[in-house]
Parts: C-alpha cells; structure tokens; sequence
C-alpha cells in the first residue's frame, strides 16, 4: 500500500472517530437521559472504519449522529428520541429514508407544518384532527374510528364537507356553516367543547373564537309572515333598534298607526321607535309523518319528533344531545316586531346579515290559525328512511319550521323529504321544478306517498293551467313560469294573480342549484310563503353565487354522504368512467373560429365523440343492459337519435 493510500485511511479513521465524539456532544446537549459515549476500543475499529466507509461514499455525517448499539453502551430509548425530535428537526437534513429508524425530513408547504403540535394523552380514542390554521379551518376525520358516525353527523351540521373517501374525511369550518348548526339548536360554546372533546389535539385559541364571531348574533333576529306582511321580529328590542338605525332597513320599514311606543336612550337621551308587541308562539309535541314514533302514536303513545335519549348526561355528546329537543327557554314572554315593505325583502336580508344579524326564517305553522289547514297526511304503508327522518329533524327540531336546504345524493328519495314536509306542516304548498316533465313526476308522486285528493293538486305550465279545488291545496309548477315577467296570457295572468295574492305555508325548491341566480330571486321576491325548502342532491353552482342561496332560502340543514347511503343499500352502487374523446381536425378548426352558441354544438357533434356512444350502446346491449344516453343539447340528441335509427 502507498504512503498516500496510508495517509487517506488515516485521515478517513480520524474523520470517523471525530464525528463519534461530536455526536456524543450533540446528543449530551440534548438533555437526553442517557447517551451513548464513544469507546476507543480496539473492538470498534471495525465499526469506525464502516464508518468512515460510509462518508467517503457521500453519506452525511449527521447519519453517523444517530446512536448505534453495540458492546455495552447504554441504547437510547425511543420515548426519549421522540421527545426530543422536535429541537433537533432542523438538524436532521439529507437523511437517508431507507435506514431502519431514522426520521424522514419533508418541505411542508407555508401553513401546513403541524408538526408543532401536541397529541393529547388520550388521543387515540378520538377520531378528529383539527388544524389551527386560520386560513383553512380544516377538520380530519378518521373514518375508521369506533366514533367516527357519531363524530360525522356532529360535522355535517357544523362543516362543509370538502371529500369524504373510504377512510379519511376532509371538513372545513365556515360562517356559514356555523350559522346554519345554531339555526338548528346548537350552542356556540357547546360546538367548542364537543370539538375538544373529539379532537386528539386542543382547538386553538383563534378558531374558538371564530366560532363565536361566527355565532354570537345568529339567531337574534327572525323574518315572520303575518296575515300577507312580513315582520322582524326579536325577543329583544334592543337589537331591532340598532337595526332601525341603518338607513337601508330603516327605509324599507311600514310604519303603522297601531304600532306600540317604545323609548330607549343612552346618557337620558329618548330614542322613540314604534314596535308591535305580541306574545311569543307555544311549542308543544310535533310528529313527524313516516316515521317509528307516528306508529307509536297511532297505537295510543305520546312521540315528540326527536326523543332525548335515555342517559344522555353520560354520553360523549350529551353537550348536544337537545339538538333536536324543545328549548323551552326559546319561548319568551313577548317579542317585538315591525313591518317592512314585500319589495325590500332580499335588501334587508342582505343588510342584516352584514350588520352581523343574519335573520332566520321559522315558521309556527301549528299556532297559524288565519291560513287554512291541507288535509294530507302520508299513507299507512308509507315508512321514511333514517337519514331521511334526521333531515326532516333538523327542519322540525324545535317544533316550527325552518326555512334551509336538504342536500340528498340522486335516488335517495328527495321528493319523499319534501312531501313528508309538506305533510308535516299541512298548509298550502307550492312546488318548483325545471321542466315540465318534472312537474308531471312531483304530481304522480304527491298522489302515489300521501291521501292528497286529485282535485287538490293542480298543475301550472304551458299547456295546463288550472287551481285547486277549495281553500287550500298544492299547485306545482316551474320556475319559469312563475319568474316569467313577458306578457302573458288571460289564463296565464289569473293563475299568477292567484299565486301572489295568497300566503303559502311552504314552498318546495327542486334542483336549487340549477336555477339561474336572476331567475331565482324574481321567483322568491314574487311569491310569498312562511317556510322555504330547498332539494338537491349538489350544493354547486357554475356561477359561483351558492353563498346567495343563504339569504335567498337559508342554511344547509342537512346533507347525507352518498357513500353511506350506498354502503348501507339504500342508494346503488355507481361506477363512473371518462373517455376523452379529441375533435376531428375539421371541427376542431372550425371550434376555434367560432364565438358563438355554435362553438357549444361543435363539441357536443365532435364525431369522435359519436364514434365512442355508439361502441358503449353496442357493448351493453350486448350484455343486456338498460341504457340512457344523456345530453344537455336537444338537437345533439336528435341528429344522434336518427342517425343510430340508420346504423
């Protein structure tokens, strides 16, 4: 061997032996319990010289730094190397990932290192992380944890769901969602104690706080419809008084001679706001149609919509358990209302909520003695579904009706939820679709579920126009119809003046989703009803305005997981695939010059595109399958129909 080949072994020892007794020194200012200290021995040449092996072949020399056991060195332990991880991380660089024990190192993106945080003791036994960072609100669930149904359905009526795939859920906490789990029961402080409770780590100090930011005035302010006219009512005057003094909402008040004077002032100044007083509604047992504790009651029990469960002091959300219970500390004495104009509804709306009021819609359809009553009711055989009867609970929970959204996945029996509901209030009801062929389907469905009499439901479209038979029924018709402001005809006009000069106890929205933003606020300014429901099975919109459904309806209050529902076989199994089909050169040449409506048909002809249908038809028909070819353009669908006729 060379004298320079000697030297370089040398060197190689020494570089070794030195990063021994560095790392001993770094592990020593750990504050570990017990180190490993480095043994000059003539029995650890070996292991040196490995050592010096592995650097000159690139590897770092923080990878020697991890503790080694060999001859009677005391091991570190690993509670204690996990204790320490977190002042060493930004040491630990270049690691190699393939080592048995060693720690990887990853660039997390800004705001998405949690690394920081502590694991509660118990923290296994819960099923939920909740991020601290403000940005995102993000809460993760566990799907596979023991808790994980109770810990979803709590999510669903405080979150929005962003994907919930077998094993792991995405939520994300908003504003809105916050408002819409007061609006059906929830106290602000219990939400932050059943999230501390579910949460393998503590909830922060700034998310506990946009909880109540959130929450602290939802609620307060309420929009009635008495005898034609609305109302904004509160328990507490003060708070009509603040609003009064906003000049949009002042503006929009109807001011009236038998109005009761209230005076107020801060400092001895008189501040003189007219209100009516009346005393506030009485909440008793309400059932539900369809559902176990109808039958009960028919067999001579006594059922409430949503029984407290025996022992809910001891269960893990007995904080919640009165969700869909009878607050009777919700009924004052008296509550304080003024009348604002019809026209001016969504613009105090509007400016309510962002006076951080947002205004909540019930309806006290029991204690409504001025609309007449709809004898409907569902039928004997007639028996909901469980996801179906807590969506219905969240609509009925404190025994009035509350104006929301129930989001249902696809053949999950939305148009039962809605006529269960409408069965439920028994006033006149109001149904919207978006086509005639819709309408027809609400029609034969309203008399195949309930006893509804056939000259109680009539239909408004094109081609039929005609009203129910006595003082109250169902008339369903489309959106366009109703918000169609052109010229109509007699038949026409007498069917909308029969629509507007009356009160409606609900009005059903099918496919909320769909109905053009314009459109759908001519059809809620233009009709008057004391209870929304909006039905659908997607809470998205293409333009971006679903935040409008907020204030146009009101809150999400209840939306099912498509998943479950098929897991459990209540819904069926559904495989989806895509095929990409390129444009032909000619059309796609053609799709760039155009501008127009046209440049829509071009894709919707590509022949590629044909090509591939008619291959999908041929295999299933083939197989024996039933098939539906679906497209939103009517002409596509004709060219296609005729052509595959000739093939």
């Amino acid at each position: 061997m060379s004298t320079s080949a000697k030297r370089n072994g040398a060197a190689g020892d020494e570089r070794a032996k030195r990063a021994r007794v560095e790392t001993a020194s770094t592990v020593t200012s750990g504050s570990m319990d017990r180190v490993e200290t480095p043994q000059d021995t003539d029995e650890d040449e070996e292991d040196e010289n490995l050592d010096a092996a592995f650097i000159s072949a690139g590897e770092s020399e923080d990878e020697l730094s991890r503790p080694k056991k060999r001859g009677n060195a005391n091991p570190v332990e690993p509670q204690t190397m996990t204790a320490n991880f977190d002042q060493n991380i930004s040491t630990e660089q270049n690691m190699n990932s393939d080592a048995q024990g060693d720690f990887i190192a990853t660039d997390f993106p800004a705001g998405c290192d949690y690394r920081y945080l502590s694991l509660k003791a118990d923290h296994t036994s819960r099923p939920l992380y909740i991020s601290p960072n403000m940005a995102t609100r993000t809460i993760i669930l566990e799907a596979f944890h023991p808790l994980a149904s109770q810990a979803q359905d709590f999510l669903i009526t405080i979150a929005e769901p962003v994907s919930r795939p077998s094993h792991i859920h995405e939520y994300k906490l908003t504003k809105h969602s916050l408002q819409a789990a007061i609006s059906v029961g929830l106290q602000t402080e219990d939400i932050i104690d059943v999230l501390n409770r579910l949460s393998k780590v503590r909830v922060s100090a700034q998310l506990a706080e946009f909880i109540r930011e959130s929450t602290a005035s939802y609620g307060k302010v309420k929009l009635v419809l008495k005898k034609n006219s609305y109302h904004v009512e509160s328990s507490d005057p003060e708070v009509l008084r603040r609003l009064l003094r906003d000049s949009i909402i002042s503006q929009a008040r109807l001011t009236t001679e038998e109005s009761t004077t209230a005076t107020t002032g801060k400092e001895g100044a008189m501040v003189t706001f007219g209100f009516n007083q009346d005393s506030a509604p009485k909440k008793g047992d309400l059932v539900i149609p369809g559902t176990k504790t109808t039958n009960s009651n028919t067999e001579g029990g006594t059922g409430t919509a949503a029984e407290k469960p025996k022992n809910a002091d001891d269960d893990l959300f007995g904080a919640i358990i009165g969700v869909d219970n009878v607050d009777e500390n919700d009924d004052d004495d008296a509550v304080h209302s003024f009348e604002v104009q019809g026209a001016e509804i969504e613009n105090v709306k509007r400016r309510c909520a962002e006076l951080d009021y947002p205004m909540l819609e019930e309806y006290d359809f029991r204690n409504d003695t001025v609309n007449p009553t709809l004898e409907i009711d569902l039928k004997p055989a007639t028996q909901i579904r469980p996801y179906q009867e807590k969506s219905l609970s969240k609509m009925f929970g404190n025994g009035r009706a509350r104006s929301g959204i129930i989001v249902l996945p696809c053949g999950a029996g939305k148009t039962l939820v809605g006529i269960t509901a409408a069965s439920t209030i028994r006033k006149s009801v109001l149904c919207l679709c978006t086509s005639g062929v819709s309408v027809m389907q609400w029609r034969q469905q309203f008399l195949m579920w309930s006893n509804i009499q056939d000259r109680q439901i009539s239909v408004f479209t094109a081609d039929q126009k005609e009203k129910f038979a006595g003082a109250s029924g169902i008339v369903v018709s489309t959106y366009s119809m109703v918000a169609n402001r052109t010229k109509r005809s007699h038949d026409s006009q007498k069917m909308m003046d029969f629509l507007t000069s009356r009160e409606w106890g609900l009005i059903l929205l099918d496919e909320v989703h769909v109905v053009p933003a314009a459109m759908f606020r001519r059809v809620v300014g233009t009709i008057k009803a004391h209870a929304k429901l909006g039905l659908t099975a997607t809470l998205v919109r293409e333009d971006d305005k679903i935040d409008d459904l907020n204030f146009l309806i009101g809150p999400k209050l209840y939306e099912a997981n498509w998943m479950d529902l098929a897991a459990k076989g209540h819904i069926a199994n559904v495989q989806c695939a895509e095929v990409w089909c390129p444009m032909t050169p000619e059309f796609y040449r053609e799709y760039l010059r155009e501008k127009s409506r046209k440049k829509n048909l071009l894709y919707c002809m590509n022949p590629q595109k044909f090509q591939a249908c008619q291959f999908l038809i041929k295999y299933h028909e083939d197989r024996g399958d039933k098939i539906i070819v679906f497209s939103d353009n009517v002409y596509a669908l004709e060219v296609w129909h005729a052509k595959f006729l000739c093939l």
